[in-house]
Parts: structure tokens; C-alpha cells; sequence
């Protein structure tokens, strides 16, 4: 029979918990994390059975090594993705694989002007966009992917990156201006070729 874990409860209680050997909490831990796992896997990988096997991957280091998780003010959920990153970083050494994620095809306009034409627009400029990122350095792409598809804060990034606030703003300011140029550079290049 399962357990009662109210909704409310803390991730440093379900740390403790699983730490001491439940694992039950655990699997809350999990239930609560997974897809933010697996969309980081994904959007770095570009597979889906890929980020699944990485996911995977990613809770069993994390339930070998939860009882030497120390919070150090930052979520839970970075260090999961810096385990994540890094079993991404070794697949990619040992495969010598350099797939990227394909921009979701969940991509779509709405709002008051929302119309067939402006989703169809958003979803060919969203993709272009994410082929340009594809062109960007390895941290630097798990950087955007951190801080635009995860939605973490700066602080987190650095944490799962094992880097500074202030040079993680920098790899961000560099990836976005290097991202500026290359999609100049393609805007320019059609222009070209359309006169």
C-alpha cells in the first residue's frame, strides 16, 4: 500500500527520505522531475529513445548517489541535469554523435491574431532559429537550452555547469550574439539569392 505524500511536500523531505533508503520518495522525486529530465536529454540529443535511455540513465546515478546530494541553495532539479548533461557528454565522447534536437513540432501562434498562416510562420521561424543554435558550441548550446527550454535561473546553470554566475552570463551573451550573427548571416544570404 502506498504512502500519503501531500502535494505541498518539500523536495529536501523527499531528499531525506530517499536518502535513508524509501523509495517511494524517490519515486515522487521522480514523478516530479522526469520530463524536465528527459526534455533537457532531448533537446540535446535530438532522439527520443535516446533521452529515454539518458533519463533513465540520469535517476539511477542520481538514486546511487542521493544520500551524498547536498542542496548548496540550488534545486534539486540541476543537479539532475548536470548528471544528465554530463551522461550526455559522455555518450556524445564515446559515439563521437553530434545530433541535435529538432525544433518541437508543438510550436504554434496564438492569442487575439491568432491565424493558420502566423502559427505556420512562428513554427518556420522557431525552427530556423534552432538549426542556427545547432551551430553553436557545445556550452554554449546547453547554456540556451538551460535557460530558454528549462527555464532555470543563472545561479542553477552555473551550478549544474560547475561555473560562475558571471561566466555563465558570458557564455549567454556570447551564444545569443553568436546566434545574431549566424541568423544575420542566413538573412542576408537569402536576400542574395532572392535578388
Amino acid at each position: 500500500m502506498r504512502r500519503s505524500v501531500p502535494a505541498q511536500t518539500d523536495d529536501e523531505a523527499l531528499i531525506g527520505l530517499a536518502a535513508s533508503g524509501d523509495r517511494e520518495a524517490f519515486g515522487d522525486l521522480y514523478e516530479r522531475y522526469a520530463v524536465k529530465v528527459f526534455r533537457h536529454a532531448y533537446f540535446l540529443t535530438g532522439e527520443v529513445a535516446l533521452a529515454e535511455d539518458l533519463t533513465a540513465q540520469t535517476f539511477l546515478n542520481a538514486m546511487q548517489a542521493i544520500c551524498r546530494y547536498e542542496s548548496r541553495g540550488v534545486p534539486f532539479v540541476a543537479w539532475l541535469l548536470r548528471i544528465a548533461g554530463n551522461l550526455v557528454i559522455n555518450y556524445r565522447k564515446s559515439h563521437k554523435n553530434n545530433g541535435h534536437a529538432p525544433l518541437p513540432d508543438t510550436l504554434e501562434a496564438t492569442g487575439s491574431f491568432y491565424s493558420p498562416e502566423a502559427s505556420c510562420e512562428v513554427a518556420v521561424d522557431g525552427e530556423r532559429v534552432w538549426q542556427e543554435v545547432r551551430k553553436l558550441s557545445q556550452e554554449q548550446r546547453r547554456v540556451i537550452v538551460m535557460r530558454f527550454v528549462d527555464d532555470l535561473s543563472y545561479p542553477d546553470i552555473a551550478q549544474v555547469l560547475g561555473k560562475s554566475v558571471g561566466a555563465v552570463r558570458v557564455i549567454q551573451f556570447r551564444a545569443l550574439s553568436n546566434l545574431r550573427h549566424l541568423l544575420d548571416g542566413e538573412l542576408n544570404y537569402a536576400f542574395r539569392r532572392a535578388s
